[in-house]
Protein backbone atom coordinates (compact mmCIF):
# COMPACT_ATOMS: atom_id res chain seq x y z
CA UNK A 1 0.00 0.00 0.00
CA UNK A 2 3.05 2.33 0.94
CA UNK A 3 4.57 1.99 -2.49
CA UNK A 4 1.23 2.55 -4.10
CA UNK A 5 0.97 5.80 -2.73
CA UNK A 6 4.40 7.08 -3.18
CA UNK A 7 3.71 5.92 -7.00
CA UNK A 8 0.48 7.37 -7.49
CA UNK A 9 2.25 11.39 -5.75
CA UNK A 10 4.96 11.24 -7.37
CA UNK A 11 3.34 10.26 -10.65
CA UNK A 12 0.87 13.18 -9.61
CA UNK A 13 4.09 15.46 -9.18
CA UNK A 14 5.70 14.34 -12.35
CA UNK A 15 2.31 15.47 -14.46
CA UNK A 16 2.20 18.24 -13.09
CA UNK A 17 5.37 19.42 -13.77
CA UNK A 18 5.15 18.34 -17.13
CA UNK A 19 1.97 20.38 -17.45
CA UNK A 20 3.26 23.58 -16.27
CA UNK A 21 6.37 23.05 -17.98
CA UNK A 22 4.25 23.28 -21.39
CA UNK A 23 2.21 26.25 -20.25
CA UNK A 24 4.93 28.22 -19.03
CA UNK A 25 4.97 32.00 -20.81
CA UNK A 26 7.67 32.46 -23.06
CA UNK A 27 10.33 34.88 -22.79
CA UNK A 28 10.95 36.14 -25.91
CA UNK A 29 9.44 38.65 -27.67
CA UNK A 30 7.28 37.69 -31.25
CA UNK A 31 8.37 39.56 -34.31
CA UNK A 32 5.77 38.05 -36.88
CA UNK A 33 3.77 41.49 -36.92
CA UNK A 34 5.20 42.64 -40.51
CA UNK A 35 4.72 46.26 -41.77
CA UNK A 36 2.38 46.77 -44.77
CA UNK A 37 3.95 47.19 -47.82
CA UNK A 38 4.99 50.58 -49.68
CA UNK A 39 3.22 49.88 -52.45
CA UNK A 40 4.83 53.20 -54.47
CA UNK A 41 8.56 51.18 -53.88
CA UNK A 42 9.43 48.75 -56.33
CA UNK A 43 10.17 45.15 -55.04
CA UNK A 44 13.80 45.28 -55.43
CA UNK A 45 13.69 49.07 -53.36
CA UNK A 46 11.66 47.61 -50.68
CA UNK A 47 13.97 44.43 -50.02
CA UNK A 48 17.41 46.24 -49.63
CA UNK A 49 15.03 48.56 -47.29
CA UNK A 50 13.85 45.94 -45.79
CA UNK A 51 16.84 44.28 -44.84
CA UNK A 52 18.63 47.43 -43.39
CA UNK A 53 15.67 47.10 -40.88
CA UNK A 54 15.33 43.70 -39.24
CA UNK A 55 18.29 44.52 -37.28
CA UNK A 56 16.79 48.07 -36.29
CA UNK A 57 13.17 45.33 -35.67
CA UNK A 58 15.72 43.30 -33.06
CA UNK A 59 16.92 46.31 -31.68
CA UNK A 60 13.79 47.95 -30.71
CA UNK A 61 12.23 44.25 -29.39
CA UNK A 62 15.85 43.97 -26.94
CA UNK A 63 15.24 47.84 -25.85
CA UNK A 64 11.50 47.62 -24.89
CA UNK A 65 12.84 45.19 -22.88
CA UNK A 66 15.54 46.69 -21.28
CA UNK A 67 13.50 49.53 -20.87
CA UNK A 68 10.57 47.88 -19.25
CA UNK A 69 12.46 45.57 -16.71
CA UNK A 70 14.40 49.30 -16.15
CA UNK A 71 17.95 47.55 -16.92
CA UNK A 72 20.14 50.57 -17.45
CA UNK A 73 23.12 49.20 -18.60
CA UNK A 74 21.35 47.45 -20.92
CA UNK A 75 19.09 50.20 -22.29
CA UNK A 76 22.21 52.18 -22.54
CA UNK A 77 23.88 49.51 -24.52
CA UNK A 78 21.21 49.11 -26.55
CA UNK A 79 20.45 52.30 -27.23
CA UNK A 80 23.71 53.25 -27.86
CA UNK A 81 24.07 50.28 -30.54
CA UNK A 82 20.88 51.89 -32.04
CA UNK A 83 22.07 55.46 -32.69
CA UNK A 84 25.67 53.88 -34.05
CA UNK A 85 23.64 51.91 -36.97
CA UNK A 86 24.64 53.89 -40.29
CA UNK A 87 21.61 55.97 -41.20
CA UNK A 88 20.27 55.98 -44.66
CA UNK A 89 22.23 59.44 -46.56
CA UNK A 90 19.89 61.78 -48.08
CA UNK A 91 19.41 61.48 -51.83
CA UNK A 92 21.62 62.91 -54.34
CA UNK A 93 21.39 63.32 -57.89
CA UNK A 94 20.75 60.09 -59.65
CA UNK A 95 20.01 58.31 -56.20
CA UNK A 96 17.50 55.53 -57.27
CA UNK A 97 17.19 53.67 -53.61
CA UNK A 98 17.26 56.64 -51.26
CA UNK A 99 15.11 59.16 -53.79
CA UNK A 100 12.29 57.02 -53.15
CA UNK A 101 11.66 57.78 -49.32
CA UNK A 102 10.14 61.24 -48.50
CA UNK A 103 12.17 63.83 -47.02
CA UNK A 104 10.01 63.27 -43.85
CA UNK A 105 11.55 59.81 -43.23
CA UNK A 106 15.02 61.76 -43.52
CA UNK A 107 13.78 63.92 -40.64
CA UNK A 108 12.88 61.62 -38.65
CA UNK A 109 15.42 59.29 -38.87
CA UNK A 110 17.30 62.24 -37.55
CA UNK A 111 15.20 63.21 -35.07
CA UNK A 112 14.91 59.58 -33.69
CA UNK A 113 18.70 59.52 -33.04
CA UNK A 114 18.61 62.53 -30.99
CA UNK A 115 15.50 61.06 -28.94
CA UNK A 116 17.90 57.85 -28.33
CA UNK A 117 20.64 59.79 -27.55
CA UNK A 118 18.17 61.30 -24.65
CA UNK A 119 17.33 56.98 -23.61
CA UNK A 120 21.10 56.85 -23.06
CA UNK A 121 21.65 59.87 -21.28
CA UNK A 122 18.07 58.41 -19.04
CA UNK A 123 19.95 55.16 -18.77
CA UNK A 124 22.97 56.56 -17.38
CA UNK A 125 21.47 58.85 -14.72
CA UNK A 126 19.48 55.82 -13.64
CA UNK A 127 16.67 57.92 -14.10
CA UNK A 128 12.80 56.34 -14.83
CA UNK A 129 10.85 59.32 -15.65
CA UNK A 130 13.18 60.93 -17.75
CA UNK A 131 13.76 57.49 -19.04
CA UNK A 132 10.13 56.67 -19.78
CA UNK A 133 9.50 60.14 -21.56
CA UNK A 134 12.92 59.73 -23.62
CA UNK A 135 11.61 56.37 -24.83
CA UNK A 136 8.09 57.38 -25.52
CA UNK A 137 9.42 60.39 -27.97
CA UNK A 138 11.52 57.56 -29.65
CA UNK A 139 8.77 55.12 -30.10
CA UNK A 140 6.27 58.24 -31.70
CA UNK A 141 9.26 58.91 -34.17
CA UNK A 142 9.41 54.90 -34.76
CA UNK A 143 5.46 55.16 -35.94
CA UNK A 144 5.95 58.21 -37.34
CA UNK A 145 8.87 57.58 -39.94
CA UNK A 146 6.26 54.27 -40.48
CA UNK A 147 3.69 56.13 -41.43
CA UNK A 148 5.73 58.54 -43.40
CA UNK A 149 7.20 55.78 -45.24
CA UNK A 150 3.66 53.96 -46.64
CA UNK A 151 2.33 57.16 -47.31
CA UNK A 152 4.93 58.89 -49.11
CA UNK A 153 4.71 62.08 -46.64
CA UNK A 154 4.65 62.69 -42.64
CA UNK A 155 1.12 62.20 -41.21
Amino acid sequence: MKTRIVVLSSTTVAVFLAVALLLRPSRTVRQTAEMAVAGRIPPAARAVIASKMRRHREQMAALIMNVVVLDYDGVGRTAGEMFDEPALARPIAGDELNGLLPEAFFQLQDGLRAHLRQVVVAAAEHDPARLANAFGEATRTCVTCHAAYLSGSAP
